[in-house]
């Protein structure tokens, strides 16, 4: 899977994508299809796509970013609010000169991509919004046990809060690779990207997004729950709800074949 960099604001941006390899100041060929935007969630990277770019690649062309502070982009730092990081978004694709996409965002991505969607409507095609929430329902106890990382008072934690039952079971490959990627981000982007999801309240808001959108919900997801996908999907006009049976946060990692073949079908219908 091909990968290269690009500056934004001054800062290198890792970025993967599908595609033939290019010179190192050359913008790869994104005519292939719809151009596709994957963002991913909190403390995460692009690898969340891993298992999505390949495959879209056959028809569309995919470019996954990581964000600022996040696995090989530069810095230590995150940016401070879903706002700041839709801007980055804007910046991001005004660096690779594409005018508008369709924005598959995947938790805090997803927040991301709703605020894209409101702000920067006319470079937005259309919504693909995976295991996230228009208000996220973050514990101050969980704001506060990544704040004691950052401090060096605890270690970083590992758990299996994000999967179902049945990748526990069967696919605990799965679970390591996600630590495996954890630990490519400071625990300080970590931890004020929480901040910043624990603040977002788009709630009203996205009652004014007109953009053919599909919400992805784990069936098993106690974080981003399929009650929340439900909201999202009531508020925005027309949108469509897609819920994983087998699978929690983490469906595209959990279930990519189902996943992938869902995106599929929503780009399909896309005019």
């Amino acid at each position: 899977m091909p990968a290269k960099y690009t500056e934004v604001n001054g800062c290198a941006i890792h970025y993967s994508y599908s595609g033939a390899t290019t010179l190192p100041d050359v913008i790869p060929d994104f005519s292939r299809g719809r151009k596709i935007l994957l963002i991913h969630g909190a403390g995460s990277n692009a690898h969340t796509f891993h298992r999505q770019i390949p495959a879209l690649g056959e028809h569309h062309s995919p470019i996954a970013p990581d964000l600022p502070g996040h696995g090989r982009t530069a810095g230590v730092e995150g940016l401070l609010s879903v706002r700041d990081y839709s801007e980055f978004v804007a910046s991001f694709m005004d660096a690779l000169k594409i005018d508008s996409a369709v924005l598959l965002g995947h938790s805090m991505g997803g927040a991301i991509a709703m605020d894209m969607a409101l702000r920067h409507a006319g470079r937005v095609e259309a919504l693909i919004l995976s295991s996230t929430a228009a208000k996220f329902n973050v514990a101050a106890e969980r704001i506060e046990a990544l704040r004691a990382v950052t401090m060096g008072r605890t270690p970083q934690a590992f758990n299996t809060d994000g999967y179902s039952p049945k990748t526990l079971q069967e696919s605990f490959d799965v679970v390591r690779e996600g630590w495996m990627e954890q630990i490519k981000t400071d625990p300080r982007v970590r931890y004020t990207d929480m901040v910043a999801v624990a603040e977002v309240d788009l709630r009203d808001a996205i009652t004014k997004i007109a953009k053919p959108t599909v919400v992805f919900a784990g069936a098993d997801d106690k974080g981003t729950t399929v009650a929340d996908a439900e909201l999202i999907a009531g508020k925005i006009s027309g949108a469509k709800l897609r819920v994983f049976a087998d699978a929690g946060h983490f469906a595209p990692r959990e279930r990519p074949a189902e996943y992938n073949a869902a995106i599929e079908e929503f780009l399909a219908g896309l005019r």
